[in-house]
């Protein structure tokens, strides 16, 4: 109700889920980053406004030390693990 009727529902719905007031309900921050609302920053061809290129936005090797998989698979592109050649191997594994 707070929110301006136009926003998009993925934004809502991100606002929403960092809003929790109980800590065990809210997202963390890597999940939060691995949103479908920031899924465009993801696309290959992705560009800024002025048409250059995005600074580095993916280099979170140190924070997914311990995540999850499915977690590193939504919030790294695959193109960029490619490009870069990284290996994500979480301790799990």
């Amino acid at each position: 109700q707070v929110f301006h009727k136009k926003m998009p529902p993925e934004a809502i719905d991100l606002a929403s889920r960092l809003l929790q007031y109980s800590p065990s309900l809210r997202c963390t921050a890597l999940d939060a980053c691995a949103h479908p609302f920031f899924d465009e920053l993801r696309e290959p061809n992705a560009r800024l406004p002025n048409g250059r290129p995005f600074p580095p936005l993916f280099n979170f090797k140190h924070e997914l030390a311990n995540a999850s998989q499915d977690l590193i698979n939504r919030l790294v592109p695959e193109h960029v693990r490619r490009q870069a050649g990284l290996a994500f191997v979480h301790a799990g594994s």
